[in-house]
């Protein structure tokens, strides 16, 4: 007797709970016998058909209710899962209604067993998500990758940082870089070699990164980092290897540097945004003091392409900075000025780096239309200086080295003191180089005539006084 009781309170209990399942639970519940008709539905799956009472749904099929495609398709499904046994689990589809807006559902359906182990039919239950449907094709029509780098955009970013803010991510950790010396690279060598030097540490950062975090391209230059349940000293392992990586994977062509800054989210009563704020004011303290060592990087890589087009010997070019210091010692220009003057003797040509490779290895006179692209080479050489906290100083003398003393000369046709003295001196000195150097249409002069010819061409492409101070040293030096 006591053993019926316990039963019959184990069936009461039962049958209490599948009646509350079916009346309140929010997703649709359904029963369907072996030829896929209702046996029984709950109160949201009869909300969802446009009945008010789920005992009509008895005896009926989805072609009752669904296009004919869709019911077609539930009916295959369901028929196959009584041949089988085999269920369908989390799956997605798309719901089509006569008259109504398609719905995406997430649906499970199995087979239903009675108590013999037999299959008399099937049951499912499936939940509405068509909202984060939705979502995903809003997600694909703003095509939420950046298109070069292969990594999420910003708004991708911005969508993900809204989500990922709560208390069950932190310690969130923003992770901002900038990348170095771009926009040299892009005036240097074209935006084609700049879209390499992007691609490139999009690489290092996918390689740095794990699969859990976010990386984003937030602005031109600009790359950012969502790291869920990440301490600092964690994003700080992850910051070495970026900067080793950079390391190792630089070239002459393209030298791979990144400024970055971190700050970290511990507890949920802090504002993201001020976090965001911090890693990015971080980022651009550590790009002041990084700057010296990033300029000299991109300076010697500056150089070291420019020798790769250059005729003249190691020794020769340093003996024309020899020639030009002392002229420039001579007029008693500061130290500084000398430290800027070396530079432009090394750098005066440094538009030559965005000329076509053809041009470039040209042995014979040039054509008109060469001639006229090498006379923008200046405001090119300009352009990319004027880029670089290192090589701004002598961007004015670059952009002016091939100017005349009388006015003849180009790209502006300045004269006498509105040329910088240090382009008056280098030209000079570069001058007397080409004077003095077998070309394939004429022979080099000897420096005795060189010397006729600073001479002669005094007062018109040469300052006379620093043309006389050349003089001086090259008729001071023994034979």
């Amino acid at each position: 007797m006591a053993e019926k009781r316990k039963n019959e309170k184990s069936n009461i209990s039962e049958s209490q709970m599948m009646n509350a399942l079916m009346e309140y639970v929010t997703d649709t519940i359904y029963f369907k016998d072996l030829n896929s008709k209702c046996i029984r539905i709950n109160k949201a799956c009869a909300e969802k058909y446009g009945i008010n009472d789920p005992a009509e749904a008895v005896g009926k099929t989805d072609f009752d209710f669904f296009s004919e495609e869709h019911a077609q398709q539930a009916y295959n499904d369901e028929q196959n899962i009584i041949k089988t046994g085999k269920p369908i689990v989390d799956f997605e589809e798309k719901e089509t209604w006569h008259g109504r807006e398609d719905r995406w559902i997430s649906t499970t359906k199995m087979p239903f067993y009675n108590k013999k182990g037999e299959i008399i039919g099937t049951f499912g239950i499936s939940r509405d998500i068509t909202d984060k449907k939705k979502a995903e094709e809003k997600v694909e029509y703003l095509s939420f990758h950046d298109g070069l780098t292969g990594l999420y955009n910003r708004a991708f970013f911005d969508e993900e940082l809204k989500r990922l803010d709560t208390e069950r991510q932190l310690p969130i950790t923003i992770v901002m870089g900038d990348l170095n010396g771009l926009k040299v690279i892009n005036d240097a060598y074209g935006h084609a070699k700049g879209d390499i030097l992007l691609k490139r540490i999009a690489d290092i950062l996918k390689e740095s990164f794990r699969r859990e975090d976010i990386i984003s391209r937030w602005g031109g230059d600009e790359f950012i980092s969502i790291l869920p349940k990440t301490s600092a000293e964690d994003a700080k392992n992850i910051v070495r290897r970026i900067k080793e990586l950079c390391s190792e994977k630089s070239t002459t062509d393209i030298p791979l540097s990144i400024s970055i800054g971190i700050s970290t989210k511990k507890k949920n009563s802090e504002n993201i945004d001020d976090v965001l704020k911090k890693a990015e004011d971080r980022m651009y303290k550590n790009k002041i003091s990084d700057s010296a060592s990033i300029q000299e990087s991109l300076v010697i890589s500056l150089k070291e392409n420019l020798k790769k087009g250059d005729y003249r010997s190691e020794i020769r070019i340093k003996k024309m900075e020899e020639y030009a210091l002392l002229i420039g010692r001579k007029l008693k220009l500061s130290s500084i000025k000398l430290e800027e003057l070396s530079l432009l003797l090394n750098l005066h040509n440094i538009g030559k780096l965005a000329l076509v490779d053809e041009i470039m290895a040209k042995k014979g006179r040039l054509t008109k239309e060469e001639w006229k692209i090498i006379k923008e080479l200046p405001e090119i050489g300009y352009r990319i200086a004027d880029s670089s906290t290192k090589l701004k100083p002598i961007a004015e003398s670059i952009l002016s080295h091939h100017e005349w003393y009388n006015g003849q000369g180009y790209p502006r046709g300045i004269k006498g003191d509105e040329i910088p003295i240090l382009a008056r001196i280098s030209f000079l000195v570069n001058s007397y180089e080409s004077m003095t150097r077998d070309k394939p249409y004429r022979k080099k002069m000897t420096k005795k005539e060189a010397i006729e010819e600073i001479k002669r061409c005094s007062g018109t492409q040469f300052d006379p006084k620093i043309a006389n101070t050349f003089i001086e040293i090259l008729e001071g030096e023994e034979e």
